[in-house]
Order: structure tokens, then C-alpha cells, then sequence
């Protein structure tokens, strides 16, 4: 069946000095945590009778990029900054444990058992943390395994499939004539997050591939590119199904699919070098059609989507001018209208 979309209410969540520039529910869905590059992340309590900041996490030096909560324990949430390093939070007792890297950190994302941290940074590399081992005996967490791309390769997204032993990469990929082509490669985890291995890879697209999502139960993914185009794949058969976001005329940068598989989520790319205007808007599309059910208007350029993991609310990161940071929340009734 399908939810009627004509009622839609938003909620802006204000507070960072700067850009919020990553957003993520946690496992239970009563908190939103945000990443900003005023060098802090937030903890929102977000229900119908509350909400508003709850946490302000400060322990780092540079903008922090991206938030990711523990699957298994809403009280874990883990941090990636510009300053090289990872911070998982205890949120009980207010205090993290740090891993350094070596490079500026782009993506970070539990693996879906909760037992692995996966990171990717700028010099196109991921790396696997043992997220079960807090500490070793030089008191900072463990790096398991790392892989690197080489300069042909820009890592873009990074998910993991659902059973916590392959990722899914949305990159561009530059070939020997210098034409560059936008690609999902899938690496290989191995057991404990022993080992990383590139296992192949497949063109989606005719330009760098920015973005990817995933819903695990429907064995279902989706990719979005700078050419402009969205696409959702069958991940097991690894072939691109329908497109999707039609609406979106711009680059793809953000793409999610609802707790239920049902819709999928797409903003715009936000180019600060280019001079044309960007629509500040999010294209809901129906999975099973890719047709565009609804676009919603947003105060502030989105820049990073999150679905509830429980209802159909969505949340996106974004700005309004240059220093005002928001995160939004979208929610809509779930009403039947008829056979969808």
C-alpha cells in the first residue's frame, strides 16, 4: 500500500555556530545526532513531547565530519573529525576513547552486528575498527585492517551489506585515457575484520558515483552521481533496476531509503564552486517504480539524510548562509491510500 504524502510537518533543530554537515538516528530512535564543522557534534532528545539539545561533544579540534550510533547500544556513538581522528562516546558517563589515522576522515559507519567501525579519509583508503576492544595496551583503539585505492580512485560513501562481511563503495574511477567513469566496488571483509579485499566492481554511472544506500532486508541498493542520475540496483544480481529522484537536476549527493524499503530519499549535490543556484529540496520516490511521489521544499540546502529506523521520519544536515547550522526533521501521516 501506499502512504499518502500530503501532510508533511518540519522541525528545525538550530544550535551549531557552522555547516552541520552529517546526521544519523539512533538504534532506538529517540535521539538525532549531528556532526558540524564548528568542531562539535549534538545529541538531540527528538520525540512528539520533547525536543532539543541534549549533548554538546567537544573533545575535538577540527570540523567533525560524520556521526554513526552503535546498532546494538543507544548510549554508543562514534565521531570522525578532520583532525585525523575517530571518537566512540560512552554518552552515560560523557567521555570517549580516541583512535588516530593518518589522514582527514570522510565517511564512518558501524558494521550492522555492531562489532566493527569502518572508516574512509581523503588519501582513499578504508580502514576497520575493532569497535568489541575499546582499549589496548597503549590505551587507544585498534585498527584491524586497511585498503587502499591508489590516486585512480576517489571514495565517496561507503555502507555495509547486512550481515557485516562486504561493503559497498561508491567511487569514481579515472581509466587509462583519463575518462572517468562513476563505480560500486564491494571489498571483502573478513572474519573479526581481519582482512579488506576488493572482490570487483561494477559501472553505474557516467560520472564520479557520490552516493550510495542500502536496505539489507530487501537486498536493495541505490547510487546517485554527478551526472546527475539516481539508480536502484538489485544486490544480489548486482544490476541497476530502475532510476530514480527524477525531480533532482543537479548532481546526486545524498540518497536513503525508508526503514521499510519503500521510499527513497535524494537531494542535490552541494557545489560551492559552481555559480548556479541548487534547489533546496528532497525528491521522495516510490522504490518500486522509482516514480517521484513528492518533493519536499527545506529551508537550508540539505547536505547528509537520515531515515528513522522505526517511522517515516527523515532527517537531513544542512546550512543557512555561511554560519548558521540546522538539522531538519520530516514527518508525514502514515495513511493508506490505496494499492501501491
Amino acid at each position: 500500500r501506499m502512504a499518502k504524502l500530503s501532510k508533511t510537518t518540519e522541525v528545525v533543530l538550530t544550535g551549531h555556530a557552522k555547516t552541520v554537515s552529517g546526521v544519523a538516528w539512533s538504534c532506538d530512535g529517540k535521539r538525532l545526532a549531528t556532526a558540524s564543522s564548528d568542531l562539535t557534534a549534538r545529541v538531540w532528545t527528538v520525540d512528539q513531547h520533547k525536543e532539543g539539545k541534549e549533548l554538546e561533544l567537544k573533545d575535538h579540534t577540527d570540523s567533525v565530519d560524520g556521526v554513526s550510533w552503535s546498532p546494538t547500544h543507544p548510549d554508543l556513538l562514534a565521531t570522525a573529525s578532520a583532525d585525523k581522528t575517530v571518537r566512540v562516546w560512552d554518552l552515560r558517563a560523557r567521555k570517549s576513547l580516541v583512535v588516530q589515522t593518518q589522514e582527514e576522515i570522510l565517511n564512518i559507519a558501524y558494521s550492522p552486528d555492531g562489532n566493527l567501525l569502518l572508516i574512509s579519509d581523503k588519501n582513499e583508503s578504508l580502514r576497520l575498527i575493532d569497535a568489541r576492544k575499546t582499549t589496548n595496551s597503549s590505551g587507544s583503539m585498534r585498527i584491524l585492517a586497511e585498503i587502499n585505492f591508489g590516486t585512480t580512485y576517489w571514495v565517496n560513501e561507503v555502507v555495509w551489506n547486512g550481515q557485516s562481511d562486504a561493503i559497498l563503495m561508491a567511487a569514481g574511477r579515472q581509466s587509462a585515457t583519463y575518462t572517468e567513469k562513476g563505480v560500486v566496488d564491494v571489498v571483502h571483509v573478513g572474519s573479526g575484520g581481519s582482512e579488506l579485499r576488493s572482490v570487483g566492481a561494477v559501472t553505474a554511472h557516467t560520472a564520479n558515483c557520490t552516493c550510495i544506500c542500502l536496505h539489507a532486508p530487501t537486498k536493495v541498493f541505490a547510487t546517485g552521481s554527478y551526472d546527475g542520475t539516481a539508480c536502484i540496483w538489485d544486490a544480489v544480481e548486482m544490476t541497476c533496476l530502475r532510476p530514480c529522484c527524477a525531480s533532482l537536476e543537479e548532481g546526486i549527493g545524498g540518497l536513503g531509503m525508508s526503514h521499510d524499503g519503500a521510499i527513497i530519499a535524494g537531494i542535490n549535490e552541494d557545489d560551492h564552486s559552481s555559480a548556479a543556484r541548487v534547489d533546496k529540496l528532497i525528491d521522495l520516490s516510490l522504490v518500486a517504480t522509482g516514480e517521484t511521489l513528492l518533493k519536499l521544499e527545506t529551508r537550508a540546502q540539505a547536505r547528509k539524510l537520515a531515515w528513522h529506523p522505526s517511522q517515516l521520519l527523515l532527517a537531513y544536515s544542512g546550512e543557512k548562509g555561511s554560519s548558521d547550522g540546522r538539522a531538519g526533521e520530516w514527518g508525514r501521516d502514515r495513511r493508506a491510500e490505496g494499492p501501491g
